[in-house]
């Protein structure tokens, strides 16, 4: 069974998924060299990092050769990122800063095809060999960022209403932080709690969910608080770790 096949079974399940984020670093044989056995997805920021529909093509054809599964993070709920992102092969669309039932709407009306959204027949290899478009509205996954105390508190009403067409709610710890004026304050009790409130709906829905982690023990005790979706670091942070313990011991004589 190939990753892809595997995917739909664990966000229904919510069982572990593990990827990473590439944000900088645009490069096909990398892809190659990060898709391990145990990675279940990488994802492409278009909202913060360099990518575009033009250098996110090749990369997401890579992906689908290695059988990596490739979410794109876009800039905003609009059709337009959502579904040109489809159209280039991506497997999963995030959308940011998610705070009302409307945004939801609209995401899933670019995500599906007719008759449950209004996409378009078209792109390049938006559909996958012996795909037909109903596996595409299923295995096209819809991850739903919450950020702020305002989505917080409209997350209930949209996993009521969508809830069938969300694979995960995942958290963006940093802006949520920001937003609750207490940057990056990942330890305060508040913050803790709003995470734990995220997690224990989502729970209640039986819906998957995660959130942004910067380092192992993070995805530990999110895990231990209920997460099963964790999104691990960003390219660049792996690439100065290796750099840290690989080189960095030398410099300092150990």
């Amino acid at each position: 069974m190939t990753k892809h096949e595997m995917l739909y079974d664990k966000f229904r399940n919510r069982a572990q998924i593990l990827g990473t984020d590439i944000t900088l670093i645009a490069s096909t044989p990398m892809i190659e060299m990060i898709n391990e056995s145990y990675l279940d997805y990488v994802l492409f920021d278009m909202e913060h990092g360099i990518f575009n529909n033009e250098n996110m093509i090749p990369l997401l054809q890579v992906c689908r050769l290695c059988d990596l599964p490739a979410f794109v993070r876009v800039p905003d709920h609009t059709g337009f990122h959502i579904a040109r992102a489809l159209d280039y092969g991506a497997d999963g669309i995030m959308i940011p800063r998610t705070e009302s039932v409307e945004q939801v709407r609209a995401a899933v009306e670019a995500m599906r095809f007719p008759p449950v959204g209004h996409k378009g027949k078209g792109g390049y290899c938006q559909v996958r060999e012996g795909e037909t478009l109903a596996d595409f509205n299923k295995k096209r996954y819809l991850l739903v960022q919450i950020e702020s105390p305002v989505g917080i508190k409209a997350l209930p009403d949209m996993l009521a209403r969508y809830g069938e067409e969300i694979a995960a709610i995942v958290i963006g710890p940093y802006d949520l932080s920001f937003t609750m004026n207490m940057p990056a304050r990942f330890d305060a009790p508040e913050f803790l709690s709003a995470v734990q409130t995220v997690f224990d709906i989502c729970k209640a829905y039986g819906k998957s969910v995660g959130i942004f982690c910067d380092n192992t023990a993070q995805a530990e005790a999110y895990r231990a608080m209920g997460a099963n979706f964790l999104w691990m670091c960003t390219d660049d942070q792996l690439v100065r770790a290796g750099l840290r313990a690989i080189i960095a011991p030398l410099a300092n004589g150990t």
